[in-house]
């Protein structure tokens, strides 16, 4: 290959080589071409690049319509509707493009200057009509208003509003504001298709709205969706034959990054189909689809999914494949027809080979500009102050087919016929295939609980494998010849599993489709090309089923939600926990048993673990859903190889696990195989708790574990790492952190499966992102396998613990109960004492009440709480309940009866009066009413729970430490008696009850004995009888600081025992002239010290001079604010000294000079001192769970960075276990020097 060949080889497509640019008063517009010949030599003159743009312009043989705004700069392409880019622009149309540019002349149809205008919002989405005399556009017109829809004649008269979501905005429940209809487009009988949020589905992974498909009439009357689908789409166009071309974001147990597809949909909702891309990883999105003229190609965007909706522009052959690059051209990347990056947008193909789009060759605005095959790309018009976008020329277009309707809307159900199952699954002999199950995948229209997004899901409801609830609505069976017919619900966003006699999962569908009413639809396969889709002529005349379309039938286990904690580790317990995790051990080192941990429990976590790779959940052989691992997910997969058919956790049920679990019955039996092929749902529901799905006091508790584990000596095998299977709230006792070290003995706690080597970190059992979350798309080869290696049973066996009496096994079972209580004070929606927040799935259709009568059910729970409990089936979810209570048994339920009306399948009634009380639960659907449903259930005298156990009371340097044990579920939070030694006259310490079980009383003078008892308390407020009394006495208070950090010649800390704690410089810290000097940045860094936690008094003194404000700097920190430990930092105009929450603020600080600062905190109330001089002061109780992480001076512990920077000099860092007083705080700043 020469010089020359290879220079043209580099050549990049869309290189400007040559610009003509004319300036036109008043709009500025810039004409330029840039001619780049992927197969032909550069035009060597004017003459030649001007022939090319007068032939391209030449195309422009109408007035070409186009819109001022500003691009979108945000980061998905599919929230773009909540955004301000800000406002401004308009619609113009160029009256004559294909003229002389010197003879262009501009006009706007709307504009802000324009009589009659909407303002100065965002206009958007204009869609010319057939006969090129109207248009459609949207208009938004403050920040976070509604978008709405609007029609106006080309020549700017006419102006009317088509329709308008406003009235549903308080239906949104999601994090952004508004109601939005969008993208518009003209059916061919007169109607208008367009995109709305107003069904109030929430995208799973950014909780944001929904838009969908709508159809309503040219009056904007009759809106109603075409779609069901619970994530976005985009841009629809009309094709010729009269069907609706648009995108589709979806992803049943798929990644949610790349699948933005091209799909197709009749007017009425019916006959939805992939076209393009459904199963391809790049490009990421397929936007802005339109036919091109005269042929079957289709124009579209080729853009990246976190992006502005904007990139490459191309055009696809659907008669060339439905999922792959040959399908591509790719206008500005030839030899990349998938490349999805860029600022092209909006192509309106002029014929095959030439597009108008908004682009952005140069500068950093979006311009109108032309582009063909060859190549060549020129500017048609661009502006200085602002992006051009949606290009369209204003003529009559041929009307396209007007599809005949077929939909029913008064239905409530249609029918699907598969004419033979077999075909596409290769593989699969005949006879194999015995059921087909039938699963909706739910569009959550409720709140979320919380802001974090754990798991790429802003509804937290599986470790990376679903994305939303699904609801199971049942299974018909295949016949002989592969054939099925059946009928489904309506409304709903379904997909098929085929399965075999055993309810294993043979092939999943992994991509939704509806029952549109009143309809049949029929399919030739599993997976058969679309083209290839029967029609009901066709399938009369071969093997239909006789006798109609079947309704579904119930599972053996029934049907509704897959929810794991209530429905499958129920099964764990009863037959598998006695070995896995109970009385019998850790057989095969598998816990199944139902421990909390931070966002799920014990056995999930070891179930859907990651053992080798991320791309599959071993056990159960599910399917990994992060974007990263999308070349996994997104493919098309073939039969048998996921789910419950290759699982080796099926394998294990279907064995009978050596005779281990034969009192297993074939309903559980099918149940598990069916959560397996949920794709490994945690939370079946939207319902949730208002304390959110995570446990806050989980890194704390295991970094407490952790430290108490070094000092047992087990981090000499361990390390740091504590597993989340490592430790049981619900049965504290069961932890494999004390029983796996503990010698076996009769009490059958000990299992002593401990061994002297060293862990190998590849062993650890619960790895559910093996690489964390890779938020971007990877290669496979980033996933490839790491075996674990096998258990090594060699080596002597480790006994850390001789019995339950050693003081560190002791100690940590004292963690692990404590963290218990904290748990179930503020319990998720899958823990005892849960109150739950009603979530709701969108129904298209409502339901109908059931035809069989559910029965009530009515119990006491372990906290003695009355729950009336009905049936979760398929068919009441969605159905109102009202719950009645009477002390007369055969009531007339009125409003003077009745409790609640709620969604859920159960009722706690928290005040129901002692004796024999009396339910009725009547069903609602629309104006339906049921029968009452009655049941009676006696509510006992309240009894108050257990007294504490084994009060311990230690004398400690200046206060007394209380530590106590409960095991009973009914206690609550707990109040701490005290009276003098010798007397019974207690009194209560506590003004608010503690959830802890344990107490610091800070208050008790020096060498005085006390008595110390402590009483529960249930939910109900009922105290328990007193404890034992426990005595001790507090020690004098040690005034002399515990940590001094001078910084006189290094960074390391001396340490009240005389012994050094070492400080580790960051970035450009450094010790110099007596003084930490951080004028370049940087911080310093010590271990953790039990003596620095807030279980005991404690102050904070040191020297500061900040030759920077910067935005909120933190002097020292051993915290996180709200969640654990403290902080002093400058905070707005003052000073900020928080303390297990409470935020003390105060003092001015000042720029350029020392500053002596001085927090105290003595157990009740937090104060600050500048320079001597008390300038905060705030009682409260703070929140004592220890901060495991390092102490930092000079940034922020709970997560440096720059804002948190200080830019300046320190010196002098003290700390105390007393609240320094007034006296000494004063005394220290006029004695004491920033310097030595």
């Amino acid at each position: 290959m020469n010089e020359s060949s290879l220079a043209k080889k580099r050549r990049p497509f869309g290189h400007v080589v040559r610009c003509v640019a004319v300036v036109l008063y008043p709009l500025m517009l810039v004409g330029a071409l840039s001619s780049v010949p992927a197969r032909a030599e550069t035009p060597s003159d004017d003459r030649g690049t001007s022939a090319i743009e007068a032939k391209m312009l030449s195309l422009l043989d109408a007035p070409l319509l186009f819109v001022k705004r500003h691009s979108y700069q945000g980061i998905h392409i599919y929230d773009t509707f909540y955004k301000w880019p800000p406002g401004g622009g308009g619609i113009y149309v160029l009256e004559n493009p294909s003229a002389q540019r010197t003879q262009w002349t501009i006009r706007p149809v709307i504009d802000a200057t324009t009589p009659g205008t909407l303002g100065d919002g965002v206009y958007t989405h204009p869609e010319i009509s057939w006969d090129g005399k109207r248009l459609l556009f949207c208009y938004k017109n403050e920040p976070e208003g509604c978008t709405k829809i609007y029609e106006i004649g080309v020549d700017g008269k006419g102006l009317r509003t088509v329709s308008d979501p406003s009235a549903l905005v308080s239906c949104n429940k999601g994090r952004a504001k508004g109601m939005h209809d969008l993208a518009p487009a003209y059916l061919p009988d007169g109607r208008i298709v367009f995109l709305s949020t107003r069904p109030a589905g929430l995208v799973p992974c950014n909780n944001t709205g929904v838009a969908i498909l709508h159809v309503m009439n040219a009056d904007g009357t009759d809106i109603h969706p075409i779609s069901v689908n619970s994530e976005n789409e985009f841009d629809p166009s009309i094709m010729p034959d009269g069907r609706v071309l648009f995108g589709r974001w979806e992803y049943v147990d798929k990644n949610a990054l790349t699948m933005q597809a091209l799909w197709s949909i009749h007017p009425d909702g019916s006959e939805e189909t992939a076209v393009f891309a459904n199963n391809m990883v790049l490009p990421e999105a397929v936007l802005d689809a339109r036919p091109v003229p005269g042929c079957g190609l289709i124009a579209v965007t080729l853009a990246k999914h976190n992006a502005p909706p904007r990139g490459s522009i191309a055009m696809i052959d659907p008669n060339k494949g439905k999922n792959g690059k040959a399908a591509l051209f790719n206008f500005e990347h030839h030899d990349q027809p998938d490349y999805d990056r860029g600022n092209s947008c909006e192509p309106y193909p002029l014929n095959r080979d030439t597009v108008i789009f908004s682009g952005r060759s140069r500068g950093d605005r979006n311009a109108i500009e032309m582009m063909d095959r060859r190549g060549n790309r020129i500017v048609v018009l661009s502006d200085p102050d602002i992006c051009l976008h949606a290009p369209m020329l204003v003529k009559p277009r041929p009307l396209p087919r007007v599809v005949p309707q077929h939909v029913d809307r008064s239905k409530k159900t249609g029918a699907f016929l598969v004419m033979d199952v077999y075909e596409g699954l290769e593989g699969i002999e005949r006879g194999e295939a015995k059921w087909l199950r039938v699963v909706e995948e739910t569009s959550r229209i409720s709140a979320s609980p919380g802001t974090k997004n754990p798991f790429n899901q802003t509804f937290l409801v599986s470790a990376s494998l679903s994305f939303s609830t699904k609801i199971y609505h049942g299974l018909t069976p295949v016949n002989d010849d592969g054939s099925v017919y059946f009928n489904a619900p309506s409304g709903r966003a379904l997909y098929f599993q085929v399965l075999d006699e055993d309810k294993r999962l043979i092939q999943s569908m992994r991509t939704f489709i509806q029952a549109a009413p009143g309809t049949t639809r029929s399919c030739i396969g599993c997976h058969e090309k679309k083209s290839s889709a029967t029609t009901m002529a066709h399938a009369r005349s071969t093997n239909v089923p006789s006798g109609g379309p079947k309704d579904l039938v119930p599972e053996s286990w029934g049907t509704g939600f897959m929810d794991y904690p209530s429905m499958i580790q129920p099964i764990w317990d009863k037959h598998c926990v006695s070995c896995h995790g109970g009385e019998e051990g850790f057989a095969g080192r598998l816990d199944l048993s139902g421990g909390w941990t931070k966002h799920f429990n014990i056995s999930y976590e070891n179930l859907v673990d990651r053992r080798e790779s991320q791309l599959t959940a071993h056990l159960i052989a599910g399917i990994d859903t992060m974007n990263g691992t999308a070349h996994w997910s997104a493919p098309l997969k073939k039969p048998r190889s996921h789910g419950s058919g290759v699982a080796p956790l099926a394998e294990v049920i279907m064995s009978g696990h050596e005779g281990m679990i034969d009192g297993l019955n074939r309903a559980e039996r099918d149940l598990i195989m069916a959560w397996i092929d949920s794709n490994g749902l945690y939370s079946g529901t939207w319902h949730y708790t208002k304390h959110g799905y995570g446990l806050p006091d989980w890194d704390a508790l295991r970094g407490e574990l952790s430290a108490r584990m070094s000092q047992a000596g087990c981090s000499t095998c361990h390390g740091k790492f504590v597993g989340s299977d490592w430790f049981n709230l619900q049965s504290p006792e069961s932890s494999r952190i004390l029983r796996a070290p503990l010698k076996a003995g009769p009490d059958g706690r000990g299992v002593a499966i401990c061994r002297n080597h060293k862990m190998d970190p590849r062993r650890q059992r619960t790895r559910l992102l093996v690489q964390g979350y890779a938020h971007a798309v990877k290669p496979l080869s980033d996933f490839a396998p790491q075996p674990m290696p096998p258990i090594e049973e060699g080596g002597r066996p480790h006994v850390t613990f001789a019995s339950t009496d050693d003081p560190h096994y002791k100690a940590l079972l004292a963690i692990i109960r404590r963290g218990r209580k904290r748990v179930l004070a503020t319990p998720r929606i899958d823990m005892p004492g849960a109150v739950a927040v009603v979530g709701e799935c969108r129904m298209f259709v409502p339901p109908e009440l059931p035809r069989q009568t559910p029965q009530m059910r009515t119990y006491l729970d372990e906290l003695g709480r009355a729950h009336v409990q009905w049936r979760r089936s398929a068919d009441m979810i969605g159905l109102n309940v009202e719950i009645h209570r009477s002390d007369k048994k055969d009531f007339t339920p009125g409003q003077e009866t009745l409790l609640t009306e709620t969604l859920l399948g159960d009722c706690v009634d928290d005040d129901a009066p002692v004796g024999e009380q009396h339910y009725a639960l009547i069903l609602k659907s629309q104006t339906q009413r049921s029968r009452p449903i009655r049941a009676s259930l006696t509510v006992p005298q309240p009894t108050p729970p257990p007294r504490p156990k084994s009060l311990s009371a230690q004398s400690a340097p200046g206060h007394v430490q209380l530590q106590w044990n409960d095991d009973s579920p009914t206690a609550l939070r707990y109040h701490v008696y005290r009276a003098e030694a010798g007397t019974d006259q207690f009194k209560r310490l506590t003004t608010e009850p503690t959830l802890d079980l344990r107490y610091r009383d800070a208050q008790a003078a020096p060498r005085v004995e006390y008595a110390y008892a402590v009483r529960a308390i249930s939910r109900r407020g009922i105290e328990s009888p007193a404890s034992e009394a426990s005595k001790a006495a507090a020690l004098p208070e040690i005034r002399e600081p515990l940590f001094v950090a001078a910084f006189t010649k290094d960074a390391d800390a001396r340490l009240r025992s005389g012994s050094l704690a070492k400080g580790t410089l960051h970035a450009k810290s450094r010790v110099a002239g007596g003084t930490l000097d951080l004028s370049a940045g940087g911080h310093v860094t010590f271990a953790h010290r039990e003596t620095f936690d807030l279980d005991r008094s404690l102050s904070i003194e040191c020297w500061v001079n900040m030759t920077e404000a910067g935005q909120m700097p933190v002097v020292v920190s051993c915290g996180r604010w709200n969640e654990a430990g403290w902080f002093l930092q400058r905070f707005g105009s003052g000073w900020r000294w928080h303390v297990g929450g409470i935020d003390c603020d105060g003092g001015r600080p000042e720029t350029g000079r020392w500053t002596h600062l001085v927090g105290t905190f003595d157990g009740q109330v937090t104060r600050l001192y500048q320079n001597g001089v008390l300038v905060a002061e705030k009682a409260g109780v703070a929140e004592r769970r220890p901060w495991t992480g390092p102490l930092m001076i000079g940034q922020y512990s709970g997560g440096p960075g720059a804002p948190y920077q200080v830019h300046g000099e320190l010196s002098n860092v003290r700390i105390f276990n007393c609240a320094v007083s007034p006296k000494d705080a004063a005394a220290s700043f006029k004695t004491g020097s920033p310097r030595p």
